[in-house]
Formats: C-alpha cells, structure tokens, sequence
C-alpha cells in the first residue's frame, strides 16, 4: 500500500486572504454566540421543520465569521485554537443544539484542509474569498478507483452533518488499487459541484435540524491531489502541510481526538441548554406535597440543582482537559517528528466519551425531576431531551468500552516496546 506523503514543491502557501475583521479573539465570538442565543431559541421549532437552519441565519453566521474561527489566517481565518473554537461551539449549543451540530460540524474540518492537502489543493478548495465549509463522514462508504488524471468516486455518505450550506465534502473512502490490491480506506475532499444532497433528514428522534443529509456520488471524478491515501488513526507529521504552511501545530493534530471533542462541546450545550430550562423552574415552580415552596427553598430540588451543577462543571472541565491535552500533543509532535501515539489518542477519545456519560447523568437527573409537563410537545426541554437521545445513541458514545479497551492494549504495547 502507497502511503501519501507530502510533496515539498506544495508547502507554501499559494495565496493570502484578507481576514474579513482583523483583530478579533475568543471573547469576540463568545460574546457574539450569546448574542444569538435568544434568536436561536425562537427559531427551534422551525429549524426542526426544516432540517436546518435557515438561510438567512447562514448568511449572519458567515458575516459574524463563525465558518473561519479555525481557518488559517493567511487564508482569511482567525486561526482561534481548538479549545477556543468549541467554547463557542458550547454557546452555541446552548442557544439551539441542532444549529451548533450543523455548523460545528460543518466549520471545523477546515483544519483538515490545512493540515492534510497540498497547497494547491488548498488554494482552490478557499476560492477568491476563503469561504470554507466541509463535513466529514469517516464511515468509507464509497469507493476510489484512480482513473486518467485523478480519482473516480462512486456511493453514498449518510450523516454527512453539515452539509446544507457546505462548499466540500471531507470524506472517508475506499481506495481500489490499480493493481488489484487489497482495498483500503482514505480520505476524499470534494468540491459542491461533484456531489448532490440528498432530502432524507429529520425523521429521527432529535437533532432534526442537524442538516446531517445523505450525500451521493455517481461517477464523480476529482484530481489526484484531492484523495489521499492516508490512515487517519494514525497520521504521521510527514504526510501534513500544516505546520510548513502555517507554522501552527494545531494543523498536524490527528482527528480522532477533536471529532470526539466536536460532539462533546455540542452536547455540553445542550446540557447547559436543559439546565437553564430546570433552574427557571426553581423560583417559581411549587412542590406538589406540603409543606409547599418553591422548589428554590425545597431541599430536595436544591440538591438536584446543586448535583446537576457539578456534573455539568465536570463535564466542562473534562473537554478543557481533552482540548489542553491535544494542544500539547500537536505541539510536542511538531517539535520532535514524533507522530502522536495510538494509546494517546485513544486516551483523549476515552475521556471525552466518559464526560459524555457524566453529561448524560445530568440530563437523566434533570429529566427526571424537572416534572412531565415540561415535557410536553413544543416545549424546549423536551426537545433538549430528544436531541441528547441522539448523542446517547451516537457511535461516538456507543463505542466507550472498546475504545477503552483499545486504549488498554495499546498503552501496554506501547510501554512494552
């Protein structure tokens, strides 16, 4: 098998991009993402309804700059860092969950694009602007057989979350080597004119307006530099262009670890979001049995609040760790060549997962004494609750004992090496 490694005739950047507001830090886009918050929660309903949210909602997001907070900034970004980036994400969340896994999901990967592909590749993929939106899919749900000047890409990508108002897909592929060898998975960016859309989100349970749409692909042809041949649990520092390019650390990171990132800041959010809708409760929702109070003044409900507080907090303080942590591994792998290790990956990927079952206590907790009638249809709790069904179910949470397990193995291989 060929692994991609980079070619050194691509490792400077082939344009710069005007940042569209120079100047502008975390606090900026917190500040804006709570702005938004009321919004977001007015448009609940109907970004269900849709599957998305709206266009004009797009149009906010792409002028306040939330689609480049990761983007290099010679390419017009405001290259925040991981952590920063999914505090916003968590404030987002808060306001409409559905809306910050679509445009999480849709706007991160945009490090990808700067670590893994050449500068050419990069160049075209920014256009004129550096207007940049991408999902991902790491399912190799099609394949690529090399064909005269590139890659033909054929099949279907479920859950490509993120894409209504996408500019790429970032897709995981099967590769279908020329000479008849064993198939095995890569990574495909594609741009919006090669792929369709297809209408089939909003039929499950919760995150109906993910905009996590099928994509399909039919005979579809892209150019060599745009399919790598590439593993991506366990991506070297020579097969990236980031660092090179940019000379920021955060491009050469391995995916495993922000994905898993990604998905707990959205559902931190969303566990912040049922919160606000329990301690609204507290001050003037009564206790059903005397002596009636106020739930504020019951003792009962004040350990509720106080539990669900601290699990929250947790949480938190878990996905500070997880970003903090992979912060360091990027930069220690760009100081030393050393690619970063499959047990320190996995390590990562088991502590997001298992701040994601203290998340899931908190909302059973909340669910569970907030009382049914906050439940009813139309209401936001019970939507919060429907949508944090969807995380439980995610293959991201499902998967903690193996991927504990795996890191098990793999820490213990690596430390008898």
């Amino acid at each position: 098998m060929s692994m991609t490694v980079i070619d050194s005739t691509k490792t400077s950047v082939r344009k710069q991009i005007p940042v569209p507001e120079p100047g502008l830090t975390v606090d900026d886009f917190l500040a804006r993402a709570r702005g938004l918050r009321d919004r977001l929660r007015e448009e609940q309903a109907e970004t269900e309804r849709r599957t998305r949210y709206s266009p004009e909602l797009h149009e906010e997001f792409r002028r306040l700059g939330f689609y480049r907070m990761l983007q290099p900034a010679a390419l017009g970004g405001y290259e925040l860092s991981i952590q920063d980036f999914l505090r916003v994400v968590v404030e987002i969340g808060r306001g409409c969950p559905s809306t910050a896994w679509c445009l999480c999901l849709g706007s991160a990967h945009v490090v990808n694009l700067a670590g893994l592909f050449d500068a050419d590749v990069q160049a075209e993929a920014m256009g004129a602007d550096g207007h940049f939106i991408a999902p991902s899919r790491v399912v190799p749900s099609v394949t690529a057989t090399p064909v005269d000047g590139g890659w033909e890409l054929n099949g279907l990508w479920d859950y490509c979350s993120g894409v209504p108002y996408s500019t790429h897909v970032f897709n995981a592929v099967m590769i279908m080597p020329a000479d008849g060898g064993r198939p095995h998975p890569g990574l495909a960016l594609v741009p919006r004119d090669k792929y369709e859309v297809l209408d089939d989100w909003g039929t499950l349970i919760g995150l109906k307006g993910s905009g996590s749409n099928s994509v399909k692909v039919d005979h579809c042809v892209v150019d060599h530099g745009y399919v790598l041949d590439i593993d991506i649990n366990a991506i070297r520092p020579d097969q990236t262009y980031g660092l090179e390019l940019y000379g920021n650390p955060m491009y050469i990171g391995p995916i495993q670890p922000f994905f898993f990132a990604e998905l707990l800041a959205v559902a931190l959010g969303m566990t912040k979001a049922m919160f606000d809708e329990f301690a609204a409760t507290m001050p003037v929702k009564k206790t059903m049995w005397p002596p009636m109070a106020v739930r504020a003044e019951d003792s009962f409900y004040r350990q509720w609040y106080g539990e669900a507080t601290t699990l929250i907090d947790q949480a938190e303080a878990c996905l500070l760790s997880v970003t903090a942590s992979y912060t360091q591994l990027c930069a220690e792998s760009a100081a030393t060549g050393r690619p970063v290790t499959i047990a320190e990956n996995q390590r990562l990927v088991s502590l997001a997962i298992q701040a994601g079952k203290v998340l899931t206590e908190a909302m059973d907790l909340m669910a569970r004494v907030t009382g049914s009638s906050a439940m009813k249809d139309g209401t936001r709790t019970q939507r919060y609750w429907r949508d944090f069904t969807m995380y439980r179910s995610h293959v991201a949470q499902t998967i903690r004992e193996a991927t504990a397990s795996g890191y098990a193995v793999a820490a213990l291989a690596e430390a008898n090496a």
